[in-house]
């Protein structure tokens, strides 16, 4: 075997170590995406879990329920926790559409959260007044998404504020 047969067999052997470390990047890169989009949506469901159980509290849910209707005869300390309330949920929903525009979070995921805040939140008009108060301290894109989104979404029907 002479010399360039040698330098020929070595550039071949290379080139076989090249592709094989290419393909365990690969798996390895699929693999990172995967624990990324698993770590995400645990973070949403621990979120939305804080969020709602929170929610449930015997002073908040009050306020909760005086701030949904959008009534003008709501309490000043109901209206400060309808406020800010509002404020963490609707942070909480800039964050995922963020997350979901980057990829952590897949689409069928990010639906099912948008169609919860649809059906939820956009739906009644003490969100969609607190909404039109508050809607520039968010991102224009988040806005311009939230505002399509109320457009979309019909209002409900005010027996739906309450369950008696």
């Amino acid at each position: 075997m002479t010399l360039a047969d040698l330098a020929s067999f070595s550039e071949i052997i290379g080139g076989i170590a090249v592709v094989i470390s290419l393909v365990y990047l690969a798996i390895q890169v699929r693999q990172n995406t995967i624990s990324v989009r698993n770590s995400t949506l645990q973070s949403n469901t621990t979120l939305w879990s804080s969020l709602l159980c929170n929610l449930a509290e015997p002073g908040v849910v009050e306020a909760y329920a005086a701030g949904v209707t959008g009534s003008k005869d709501i309490k000043p300390l109901h209206y400060t926790q309808f406020f800010l309330l509002c404020r963490c949920l609707f942070a909480a929903f800039e964050n995922q559409y963020y997350q979901f525009r980057q990829g952590a979070l897949d689409r069928e995921t990010y639906k099912g959260y948008e169609r919860s805040i649809a059906q939820q939140l956009l739906a009644f008009p003490g969100f969609r007044i607190w909404w039109q108060q508050s809607r520039t301290v968010f991102s224009p894109t988040f806005v311009q998404h939230v505002d399509q989104m109320i457009r979309d979404t019909p209002m409900a029907e005010p027996d739906k504020f309450y369950v008696d």
